[in-house]
């Protein structure tokens, strides 16, 4: 089973074009790679927030099948405008009215393989101590916990110190190189010196890279070239796509973690590229069904 915490919004998308028109997908980091490992047939449970607007109807209505457990605000629904650029990459303007701690129902986490939590929600004072009351309790269950951190903007030292605060409970770090370069503008290859043992870096159309620490292990994997439509939800497919064939290879909690040598991290690599690949083909933080199909087929034997 896989736990995930973070933001549920609604991505409202640009089209291209004059005037402000714009089509609604529902969003959120982790809710990204929730629906992702659920599309894949994993167990999956999710705890986020939704107000109470109708807007907040649709997203119910539009959530992935994962048991979510949802906070309701009495506030109408978090939103996230995105601007492509002619790559397909987003610039964002965010509006997040919830004003109240964000309080998660923590006995209904159970021991999950793996626990994924991080982007902005992680780093929010409003809903960190939510976060850090999930994490905290798949420490004590035994779980694994990745951390995608999805930066936005150049951290000062109060981000600074609530990341390293969240490092020694973390087993996986996967950032982008966008990421690595706002930590580490000089070399953004110094996240691999923050002492996780398993770090990912994603290069875009360059592929992925992952240094295991335990046993000073470097992995690089190529990209896969396709046509952009947007690379919305790429990132978070990659994730989803990493635990799930990491949790296929025997990855099952901090046990198995302890005993592992590395073996497989460079097919799970190769698969995560492919399907974030797949998600770049599409618009939205979404993937082609016949796409789909086909990875599942290589990567699931399904």
């Amino acid at each position: 089973m896989f736990a995930l915490v973070g933001e549920v919004l609604v991505d409202l998308v640009r089209e291209r074009g004059e005037g402000l028109c714009l089509r609604g997908v529902l969003g959120g980091s982790s809710l990204n790679t929730a629906g992702v490992l659920a599309r894949m047939g994993a167990e999956v449970v999710f705890f986020g927030e939704v107000g109470e607007d109708w807007v907040a109807d649709w997203a119910r209505r539009a959530l992935p099948p994962v048991q979510a457990y949802l906070q309701t605000h009495p506030a109408p629904m978090p939103l996230a405008l995105a601007q492509l650029d002619e790559n397909g990459s987003a610039r964002y303007s965010f509006h997040r009215p919830f004003a109240e701690p964000f309080t998660p129902l923590v006995d209904r986490l159970g021991s999950p393989a793996w626990f994924h939590f991080g982007s902005l929600y992680a780093f929010d004072p409003r809903t960190e101590g939510g976060v850090w009351a999930l994490l905290r309790a798949a420490h004590r269950a035994g779980s694994l916990v990745s951390f995608d951190p999805n930066l936005r903007s150049t951290p000062d030292e109060a981000l600074w110190e609530k990341l390293r605060s969240y490092l020694p409970f973390v087993h996986l770090l996967k950032l982008s190189l966008e990421d690595a370069a706002l930590l580490f503008p000089k070399d953004p290859f110094e996240v691999l010196t923050l002492g996780v043992p398993l770090t990912v870096l994603t290069l875009g159309e360059k592929g992925a890279l992952a240094w295991f620490l335990p046993y000073r292990k470097e992995v690089r994997v190529p990209g896969q070239k396709v046509v952009v439509a947007d690379t919305i939800g790429a990132g978070d497919t990659f994730t989803a796509a990493l635990l799930l064939l990491l949790f296929q290879r025997g990855l099952r909690g901090q046990q198995d973690f302890a005993l592992w040598k590395g073996e497989g991290l460079e097919e799970a690599l190769e698969g995560a590229v492919e399907l974030s690949a797949l998600a770049c083909t599409v618009r939205g933080a979404g993937l082609p069904a016949e796409g789909v199909a086909a990875w599942k087929r290589r990567w699931l034997r399904l």
